[in-house]
């Protein structure tokens, strides 16, 4: 009888993103059919097993050059288990937290290029960084949708990294 949606920050019928304007849109939705659904909408999630930190790590492994797109986008990466009490939180407190809104984010901003140097440190690979500028972020970004496999980036990507994914 409760239903609680994992959206993400920044949705906004007006953003810049396919995948932003179509979590707002699921929202919309939701809204609609379930006026009492909460919505938690979180900043990137980390763990140990994500699938952010631990690719920057992963490639700074492979790579002798971090060539980095949207390097200046903000960030306010949460931890996987605070986003797993919030969604428990607002299970219990359903009274509470019925046709809410939650915001989930960690406690720090980053920069992408803080949060690449931190998962190269950390995972012993740290490489030297080179910001790509936006026409050369974007044809990173279309290479990357042309090899095989799920994309490590995307132009779709580099359109939502324009919007701070960090609370309001």
């Amino acid at each position: 009888t409760r239903l609680v949606h994992v959206s993400a920050l920044g949705v906004s019928e007006q953003a810049p993103s396919r995948y932003l304007r179509s979590k707002a849109r699921g929202e919309a939705v939701l809204r609609a059919a379930r006026p009492e659904a909460t919505v938690l909408r979180p900043s990137v999630i980390f763990g140990a097993d994500d699938s952010f930190l631990n690719l920057f790590a992963r490639l700074q492994g492979l790579f002798p050059l971090m060539p980095l797109a949207g390097a200046e986008a903000r960030f306010q990466p949460v931890w996987v288990e605070d986003v797993a009490r919030a969604l428990l939180r607002c299970i219990v407190d359903a009274p509470a937290t019925a046709g809410r809104v939650f915001e989930a984010a960690g406690p720090r901003e980053w920069r992408l290029v803080e949060l690449v140097r931190l998962a190269g440190r950390l995972s012993g690979h740290q490489r030297p960084i080179l910001p790509l500028p936006g026409p050369l972020a974007r044809l990173q970004a279309l290479a990357m949708e042309c090899l095989p496999g799920e994309p490590l980036m995307s132009r779709d990507n580099l359109d939502s990294m324009r919007v701070p994914n960090v609370a309001s």
